[in-house]
């Protein structure tokens, strides 16, 4: 077992890279606290489970930095968790955690997306919205849009549900917006400036617990024991999964 584990699933990394890193499934409600509890003491959130599935805790990454771990969050999931626990000593990495924290961002929409199942590795079925406004962003700066189509699309996609911010419902959203002799030049475009705003965040994630580990102070806060941690973490632990095991 390595020291350092990290929560991924949809947010495509380069996992065979990074050997001295186990990598297990997106984080849901007590996937810190099983982490911690097997004996992780580096731990990384990319991705978590949301919706259907109770999502990871605040409070148990706060438990297991109390405790002396390093927890640290990027591309979706984890620079969200990242962002709001800041001052409690959770570290973010990387551009999608920075405009949470400066809330240029605010939306959990921004960075979730539809993906298949485990066994599938959890491929991405739809775009993530910071995705698309990073490639948008790269298409003006090379003039195949203006800030005003810009504009238009990413407002178009944005209101759309995140489910439904797939390729297609791009490429409609361009020809919507861009005059139609040039809206097959731009979704060209698309193609080619596409970027992977997450998978960029999560390599970095991965290249930070690659490092040795930075000195952290000591948190200048005692762990909250609330009612509602004592009722999940300690009368119901029995009800949250396993490490690495599928949530219900």
């Amino acid at each position: 077992m390595n020291e350092s584990c990290v929560f991924v699933g949809p947010t495509r990394v380069p996992k065979k890279a990074y050997p001295q890193i186990d990598f297990l499934p997106p984080a849901a409600l007590g996937s810190v606290f099983r982490a911690f509890e097997h004996g992780y003491r580096r731990i990384g959130i990319i991705d978590g489970f949301f919706g259907n599935t109770p999502s990871v805790w605040h409070k148990e990454i706060m438990f297991v930095i109390a405790q002396g771990a390093e927890v640290v969050g990027a591309a979706s999931t984890g620079a969200l968790r990242a962002a709001e626990l800041a001052p409690y000593g959770m570290r973010g990495i990387g551009n999608i955690y920075r405009l949470y924290r400066r809330a240029s961002i605010a939306d959990d929409d921004e960075v979730c997306v539809t993906h298949a199942i485990d066994a599938l590795d959890y491929m991405p079925l739809s775009e993530p919205m910071i995705s698309i406004r990073y490639t948008l962003r790269d298409l003006r700066h090379a003039g195949i849009v203006s800030p005003d189509e810009e504009k238009a699309i990413a407002a178009d996609l944005k209101a759309a549900h995140f489910a439904e911010r797939n390729l297609d419902h791009i490429r409609a959203a361009i020809e919507a917006h861009v005059p139609g002799d040039r809206a097959a030049a731009v979704v060209d475009g698309y193609q080619r400036f596409r970027r992977d705003a997450k998978g960029d965040d999560g390599k970095r994630l991965l290249e930070w617990l690659s490092a040795p580990r930075r000195p952290a102070a000591d948190p200048a806060w005692a762990f909250p024991r609330t009612v509602h941690w004592v009722h999940q973490f300690e009368d119901k632990l029995g009800d949250i999964p396993g490490l690495g095991e599928k949530p219900v």
